[in-house]
């Protein structure tokens, strides 16, 4: 099946053009800025890349076909957040025009993928995916995780300082935090054709944790040996010891708390009733997926 991802630009969408492509599921993968994109990935590409616009179109969006047409047409979301007004313009712009371009190839199912974080906001990507008379499915994952994830960079900054500051409150948020080969794995397997029609669906990963609990499994699994002297502080010193201790880029903090702290955990039944599926074990995920 000849399969059309959009969304490259995300951490999962990275992964995908990487670990997608398998037998009979060949990816097309459209970005933006093909040289900017390939200056960036951590991963060779196995599926196809095309340079699309799906913002302002243009001769590469009119002439984009696939030999035999798509069977499947995946969107990660586009914008960090929905929550924000012209985000999600943005937002249902780009997923119109993913839309025409995938029934330009002969494509009638939708697969949009999108984070926990993002429920209260997907009405309107259903109002949208209704209007234009397509057969979705809208998935809402929790926090993917694996090499270069947001997780993975900021619990190593954490583990490579000499001192860990912590506020409870945050220590103590609990999240289901999914492998993104594992993700990738179960949209493989998933019948889309047969399965989730016009629904929205919840996946997360197999174990419920804090955050407290993730750094601890980190430390263990990756860095045994490390001395790092833990101390609990105000919430709001943590900021500026975050800053000063560990040297966390402001944009990666403030992308790892707003998806933290509004993930919770999932109860997995719904899809299992009908996919056998088992989880990679997260000490699994992060002593080899590095």
């Amino acid at each position: 099946m000849e399969v059309l991802f959009s969304g490259l630009n995300s951490y999962l969408g990275r992964r995908a053009i990487s670990n997608l492509s398998r037998e009979e599921f060949n990816v097309h993968g459209i970005v933006r800025d093909l040289d900017l994109f390939k200056s960036r990935m951590i991963e060779e590409p196995t599926g196809t890349l095309k340079k699309v616009d799906l913002l302002r179109k243009g001769k590469e969006f009119e002439e984009f076909r696939v030999e035999g047409g798509i069977g499947l047409a995946i969107y990660i979301t586009h914008v960090p957040t929905l929550s924000e007004m012209v985000n999600l313009n943005l937002e249902l712009v780009t997923l119109r025009n993913f839309i025409d371009l995938a029934r330009a190839n002969g494509c009638n199912r939708v697969v949009y993928i999108c984070r926990l974080m993002d429920k209260p906001f997907v009405r309107d990507i259903e109002a949208l995916l209704k209007l234009a008379n397509i057969t979705y499915t809208i998935v809402l994952k929790n926090l993917a995780i694996g090499k270069g994830s947001v997780l993975d960079k900021y619990m190593h900054q954490l583990i490579n300082g000499k001192y860990l500051a912590y506020d409870r409150k945050f220590a103590n948020v609990k999240f289901n935090p999914i492998s993104a080969l594992d993700l990738l794995r179960w949209i493989y397997n998933m019948d889309w054709q047969k399965n989730f029609l016009n629904q929205i669906i919840e996946i997360g990963g197999p174990l419920t944790v804090t955050i407290q609990e993730m750094y601890r499994l980190y430390k263990k699994t990756l860095y045994p040996e490390a001395l790092v002297k833990s101390f609990k502080v105000p919430q709001f010193a943590m900021k500026l010891l975050r800053n000063k201790l560990y040297h966390i880029q402001k944009e990666d903090e403030i992308e790892f708390k707003r998806l933290v702290e509004r993930e919770y955990p999932i109860d997995n039944t719904t899809w299992k009733n009908i996919m056998l599926f088992s989880f990679t074990p997260l000490e699994q995920v992060i002593r080899v997926d590095q």
